[in-house]
């Protein structure tokens, strides 16, 4: 049976504690008590007597958020209380050493991350060249961490190359991958195998401290790993392989303690409350687990999950916003969670010098590799914004004024008679900050994730496919049907084409209308029934294009379409399809596999003729040639009426 202890008393009668009850001096001294007794299996009774303590800091999904969320150009580091930023390496560095000099007098200490540290921001672009991410990991004091799904996002052979240049470079902590099977013989895996060979990766770490002998596991949970661009690599089941490692920690190891990084996420059971999830149902599965940290869902875990009454799974969110510490007494049989919080990272605590130091070098090295070759560098501001122009899932109204700006950039990327996105692929929202300006880097985390087709370098490319109205009809329709786990994150957003829905009528029949055009042209209400075979040209970025095209698939053939190029004939595209993405990932993700009609793919002009449009490109360039007050000034994002138009009317 599995409980969710959401504000249940302690045995000592005290309330857990959370991070808003305590001040930054109490949590950088130390932490109050809570208890909560559980039995440990049986195969611990013979564990020494007397009571042992033992820590664990961690963290999941930061996404290779090294400066923090918030606008680059207001991130202060080494001055106090005077920017919003969450996160930020340069601040997590000083939080961990500090809580470590704080527990390590009660017992050992380890520190542990559990995976997608990768990719998310431009650092992430830049990954295989620095491996950027675990060089920071390991200088930080990490001990392990394991594999999430966006570690695969440039293939096996990119994740063999970024953790190649940090262990050539001698910085890497243990990389603990359980279910990850790369024995296959292929040039794509050669790398990894390399990296296993020489004992960076590994299915299973011991870690001796403090008389003490931890056992750690690391999965990539089932549904995390459907959406893994692991090419030729495979993912053994999760369960399976962790009931075969416990098993090999517990009677040949005799570790004390097993802990399981797990990147498979929680959700919420009937109550409302988070008890399910592959987290928690591995651990329901394979009871020789102690502790679990958790992550893949961004979930901010105030208190533990307790699952068959004695694990704790915990999860800190995202990004490198909070510090988890976990406390844990082992005394004979028993074990008892002291007590657990997610500590904020914010600027209450003072960046380290040599952190941030090393971060600045990192931004030369990434303006080389992404940025300059299309005419950008990452702290180049581009525009201001007067107010946050949020990525708000369900609400449809507040995240209007940046949905048309993007999707305007595509169109006029690529002179399509359609800009087409939806809310999940925009990967955040442009915060205002203390002045408003917007620069490169900030702009970039709008659309980090995917990589080329006609090149590899970071970026998802903008492709473009033709369909009739009918086919129109249904790529909306698909969209429209809402996930109750993550309301909005499907819900279309468009530029050159506005439609009419009634969510009152039956699953895909909501949309009644089409027109395309816009403000300057007018609209033209175009034919949805298939009478009319015209075609009309649609660009996307191609993260989201491979989901559109497996819209016949997720719906059993109830949505019918098939890409085009301008000529009429079907795009030699493939995509294979596992389950419809929505229903348990964080972030919209395409499924993995397929191939793209290189033909699809929008392309510049003139000396840029061989070279792809990238999402993120076609914002940008968007963005800098809006309209300026002055000669110097930089743009201001439009927030008026005309750049809220309404291009989804809801009907009925």
């Amino acid at each position: 049976m599995k409980t969710a202890h959401k504000g249940s008393p302690a045995a000592d009668g005290k309330k857990p504690l959370s991070s808003d009850m305590l001040s930054r001096r109490e949590v950088l001294a130390g932490a109050g008590a809570i208890g909560a007794m559980m039995l440990l299996p049986e195969v611990l009774s013979s564990a020494p007597d007397g009571k042992k303590t033992f820590t664990i800091l961690h963290t999941n999904d930061l996404h290779s958020n090294l400066i923090g969320v918030s606008p680059a150009s207001d991130f202060t580091p080494f001055t106090l209380n005077d920017d919003q930023t969450r996160g930020a390496f340069a601040r997590l560095a000083p939080l961990i050493a500090a809580r470590k000099a704080a527990r390590q007098a009660q017992g050992p200490v380890l520190v542990l991350d559990d995976g997608d540290y990768s990719m998310g921001t431009a650092f992430g672009a830049a990954t295989r060249e620095t491996g950027a991410e675990l060089q920071l990991l390991f200088r930080m004091g990490y001990d392990a961490t394991t594999f999430g799904n966006h570690e695969f996002d440039f293939g096996p052979d990119g994740l063999g190359e970024s953790i190649g240049v940090a262990a050539k470079a001698k910085r890497v902590p243990a990389v603990v991958a359980s279910n990850i099977d790369f024995s296959k013989n292929d040039p794509t895996l050669s790398g990894l195998q390399r990296l296993a060979k020489d004992g960076v990766i590994r299915r299973q770490l011991v870690i001796e401290r403090g008389g003490m002998r931890f056992g750690i596991l690391g999965l990539l949970g089932k549904e995390a790993a459907q959406y893994s661009d692991g090419g030729a690599a495979s993912f053994p089941d999760a369960i399976e392989t962790a009931r075969e490692i416990v098993t090999n920690l517990r009677e040949k190891e005799k570790v004390d303690v097993v802990i399981c990084l797990s990147h498979g996420g929680v959700t919420k059971g009937k109550d409302g409350r988070f008890t399910d999830g592959d987290d928690v149902r591995v651990v329901e599965a394979v009871p020789g687990i102690d502790v679990l940290i958790g992550g893949h869902s961004h979930t901010e875990l105030r208190e533990p999950i307790i699952v068959n009454g004695r694990t704790p799974v915990v999860q800190t969110g995202k990004y490198g916003e909070n510090l988890g510490e976990l406390v844990i007494t082992l005394d004979g049989p028993k074990l008892t969670v002291e007590s657990y919080r997610l500590i904020p990272i914010d600027d209450t605590i003072a960046g380290d010098r040599a952190i941030a130091a090393e971060i600045d070098q990192l931004k030369k090295t990434v303006t080389r590799i992404v940025f300059a070759p299309r005419g950008y560098s990452i702290d180049q501001p581009l525009a201001v914004v007067p107010r946050d122009l949020p990525n708000t899932f369900t609400d449809v109204a507040a995240g209007t004024p940046l949905a048309n700006l993007v999707t305007d950039a595509f169109r006029n990327a690529t002179k399509a008679d359609i800009g087409l996105t939806c809310n999940g692929m925009m990967r955040s929202g442009l915060i205002h900050g203390k002045s408003g300006v917007q620069t490169v880097y900030d702009v970039f985390s709008l659309a980090p994730l995917g990589a080329g087709v006609v090149d590899t370098t970071a970026g998802s490319a903008l492709v473009t496919g033709y369909f009739t109205g009918q086919e129109l009809k249904h790529l909306l329709e698909f969209l429209l049907v809402d996930m109750p786990a993550h309301p909005g994150e499907t819900f279309p957003r468009t530029s050159g084409m506005r439609f009419r829905y009634n969510p009152s009528r039956p699953t895909f029949d909501a949309v009644t209308a089409i027109e395309i055009g816009d403000l300057d042209r007018g609209y033209r209400a175009i034919d949805i029934t298939g009478k009319d075979q015209r075609l009309y040209s649609v660009s996307s970025p191609l993260y989201f294009a491979k989901i559109a095209m497996a819209i016949p698939t997720y719906t059993k053939g109830k949505l019918p379409l098939v890409p085009k190029n301008k000529e009429g004939q079907p795009l030699k595209s493939r995509v294979e399809a596992l389950d419809d993405p929505r229903n348990d990932t964080p972030d919209l993700l395409p499924p993995h596999g397929g191939t793209v009609d290189k033909g699809s793919v929008a392309t510049g002009s003139g000396k840029d003729a061989l070279r792809e449009i990238k999402e993120w490109q076609a914002i940008m360039d968007h963005l800098r040639n809006l309209p300026v007050k002055r000669k110097g000034e930089l743009p201001t994002i439009p927030v008026d009426d005309r750049a809220a138009e309404v291009r989804a009317i809801k009907v009925g």
